[in-house]
């Protein structure tokens, strides 16, 4: 978001206004700002909400793992 010459991410904006999520759409009329926000996100793990739609977009789950937590590695377990 870009508020005079500053750009702000999603989870700038949301500590700043106290919201529960970054996942949130902003409506601006002539009187209001209006934040309609999705989820309760603490900016660590896996957005459902995110998540929700890589699936419906065709993603896998390996690829939705992935994209939140970099760097790991998905095995099968050994079941004995």
């Amino acid at each position: 978001m870009k508020i005079g010459d500053k750009e702000f991410t999603g989870i700038d904006v949301r500590w700043a206004m106290g919201l529960k999520s970054a996942a949130f759409t902003i409506k601006i009329d002539t009187k209001n700002v209006t934040f309609t926000v999705k989820g309760y996100g603490h900016g660590v793990g896996m957005s459902q909400w995110g998540a929700n739609e890589m699936g419906k977009r065709g993603y896998s789950y390996e690829d939705i793992i992935k994209h939140y937590y970099r760097g790991v590695e998905i095995q099968k377990l050994k079941m004995y």
